[in-house]
């Protein structure tokens, strides 16, 4: 089974790479499987070449069929970060942004 937590450092960037660049790309990361196009618009965007990483096209666990490919880690981390919903002192933001206003007055206190 593919979780989050067997994913090495480089794999874990690539995750993330997807969850951050997906949208502006039209992609949808509410899904486990994802095409070999969408992996090579997120390839091109995140590193300027189009190769999806050999652990993803290598894996024979990975396919979901010709051109697709399963990767769950990408809802899983979606989910652990769903805002609101973090621990204590998990540097989650669980609030909106300052406004420019207030950001002003926090300089001036300081």
């Amino acid at each position: 089974m593919h979780t989050v937590a067997n994913l090495s450092n480089r794999q874990m960037a690539y995750v993330n790479a997807i969850i951050e660049h997906a949208p502006a790309l039209g992609i949808d990361t509410n899904k486990d499987t994802f095409s070999r196009a969408e992996l090579r618009q997120v390839s091109m965007t995140y590193k300027g070449k189009k190769w999806i990483p050999n652990w993803i096209t290598h894996d024979q666990s990975r396919r979901a069929g010709r051109g697709i490919f399963l990767i769950p880690e990408i809802m899983e981390s979606i989910q652990s970060v769903s805002p609101g919903q973090g621990n204590d002192g998990d540097d989650l933001a669980d609030t909106a942004p300052m406004t420019q206003e207030e950001v002003t007055e926090e300089l001036v206190t300081v």
